[in-house]
């Protein structure tokens, strides 16, 4: 019973306060050029691509994302070679026409390359973390522009770590 009247008290609240919560809640779609430098064996391998990602803002300054990036080049002296990242997590944003954010993300790493046909290409893929941060400017409501966003991309091929870093800017949708 005593269950039954707190529930009954905080029901009320909960649903006064759900549609201003509705109201801020919001996704950001971003899309542009990824610049990848990966530390691999027995030399590094700076690579060129695209980078993409989606973010759920559940409540105003915490988030949602899924990013996943391309970038292509030769790794190894290996031409026609591509690494793939899709990646998940929590972003932190402080909402401001000059907006930066942090986030810390998790998921995998694709390598392929080296063959010339799909199955006589190597491919490894492995898990990833990411901790990364960036600044976007805010052009409208719903247009703005990613100045730069910089990631630190941990991988583990071969037994050994990598320890990669990307760099992106583009443009930014909010809905």
């Amino acid at each position: 019973m005593r269950k039954l009247m707190l529930l009954a008290g905080v029901l009320p609240l909960m649903l006064l306060l759900l549609p201003s919560q509705a109201s801020a809640q919001n996704f950001t779609a971003y899309g542009g050029y990824s610049f990848f430098h990966l530390q691999s064996t027995p030399q590094a391998a700076n690579l060129n691509g695209w980078d993409g990602s989606i973010t759920y803002d559940f409540l105003s300054p915490l988030g949602v994302t899924a990013d996943f990036s391309g970038n292509y080049g030769s790794i190894n002296n290996i031409g026609g070679s591509a690494i793939h990242t899709y990646l998940f997590g929590p972003e932190l944003r402080f909402p401001a026409p000059v907006s930066p954010f942090v986030r810390l993300m998790f998921g995998g790493v694709r390598v392929s390359g080296g063959g010339s046909s799909p199955m006589s290409s190597v491919v490894n893929t492995t898990f990833s973390t990411t901790f990364g941060g960036g600044l976007d400017l805010r052009m409208s409501k719903r247009f703005g522009i990613r100045a730069f966003q910089l990631d630190y991309v941990t991988s583990h091929f071969n037994h050994q770590r990598q320890d990669n870093f990307r760099m992106s800017a583009g443009i930014v949708f909010r809905f």
